[in-house]
């Protein structure tokens, strides 16, 4: 029984000897063919250097900004704020309010405020250079667990786990995981921190995520052309369009506000600033009432700043943010004496040119079209 049980046990050991060399050759050969497909086919992006370029504060501007934004979007966003701010010295010694408005129409502005408080600690308490470690890098506002990882991986070449949309869609796919990814978090980490290749581990996270924009793809994905199709569970098994599974999303909140354009006698329209927390922080917005949910009492009666001949424009403004829809109805009051009023006055033909949130945008554009008709 003894001669049985040692034979047993060395068959077990051979088993899971067997199934290690198995993970890692199923490792390196996906890596290698990711790596090989990547340096064909990398896009073109403004802060991806070569090793001698690399360039840890690029690294991580452009890690913030392609948080719940596409690539497309933040191109000319990196150009203008590394131009204005090329390094972290210049950005600690920065107005806040100067970087909102650099910010403006990029959306989540609490990253904007998080980049000025970690570029001051990082000026002060690390000399300039931004920490080439998990720990110091953690404790910085605005990183957590992805971005600390991309800095990691992408700026210092370390080997770090590093799950952004696009890595996570690849992961769930290749391993067949039938479940909404907010209920496999803590799997998805660790089969990330698996698959990461020693060598070459910048190159690899960036791989996937270009793996992931141009192949795999959330919806119709072009398995045809993916170079590690072999690996993938959901495409022998036909599962592409299911996998992910998508989670059920509630129903999207409406808030209502009444906006109000303001004309003085010289032709030009008052804008105020936000306050610095809330909504839009800091930013240039045209003055509005409160922003008050559908479902409660909306008063009917406006509450106009001031008395004048105020007149509605037709149509409602729609923007959509990541929590609830505002639909604003604009009202003009024109010939108002300047004095009168606080705030900042700009000429009409100006306001294209200022740094304004999406939103106000989209009401210059409403006001304009109707004064033109």
């Amino acid at each position: 029984s003894c001669l049985v049980g040692k034979k047993f046990l060395s068959f077990v050991f051979l088993i899971i000897r067997v199934s290690q060399i198995m993970k890692v050759s199923i490792k390196d050969n996906l890596s290698k063919k990711i790596l090989i497909w990547y340096d064909k086919n990398k896009r073109d992006l403004p802060w991806r250097k070569s090793k001698k370029d690399l360039n840890p504060y690029q690294t991580w501007i452009s890690e913030i900004m392609l948080q719940q934004t596409t690539v497309e979007a933040v191109i000319p966003y990196f150009h203008k704020f590394t131009s204005k701010w090329p390094t972290i010295k210049k950005l600690s010694e920065s107005n806040i309010e100067d970087i909102m408005d650099a910010w403006s129409g990029l959306g989540y502005y609490s990253r904007a405020k998080n980049i000025h408080k970690t570029a001051k600690i990082i000026s002060n308490e690390f000399n300039n250079q931004i920490p080439n470690n998990y720990e110091e890098l953690i404790k910085l506002p605005g990183i957590g667990p992805y971005t600390a990882g991309a800095i990691l991986t992408i700026a210092y070449n370390k080997k770090a786990s590093v799950i952004d949309s696009n890595i996570e869609r690849i992961i769930l796919r290749i391993q067949g995981i039938k479940k909404p990814k907010e209920k496999v978090k803590k799997e998805l980490i660790k089969i990330s921190e698996e698959l990461c290749p020693d060598v070459r581990s910048g190159d690899y996270v960036q791989a996937m995520m270009d793996l992931g924009s141009a192949i795999c793809k959330p919806n119709n994905p072009k398995c045809n052309l993916c170079p590690i199709k072999k690996f993938c569970y959901s495409y022998k098994n036909n599962l592409t369009n299911l996998i992910p599974i998508k989670k059920q999303r509630k129903p999207i909140k409406i808030r209502k506000a009444n906006l109000f354009w303001i004309v003085s006698n010289q032709n030009r329209v008052l804008l105020r600033r936000r306050p610095l927390s809330g909504l839009l922080p800091g930013m240039l917005e045209f003055p509005s009432s409160d922003w008050i949910n559908e479902n409660k009492e909306y008063k009917k009666e406006i509450s106009f700043p001031f008395k004048g001949n105020w007149k509605p424009v037709y149509g409602n403004v729609i923007h959509t943010f990541s929590h609830f829809q505002l639909s604003l109805k604009i009202y003009i009051c024109r010939d108002v004496n300047e004095r009168k009023l606080d705030g900042i006055w700009k000429n009409e033909n100006d306001i294209p040119d200022l740094d304004l949130p999406s939103l106000m945008k989209k009401v210059y554009k409403h006001v304009f079209s109707n004064n033109k008709n």
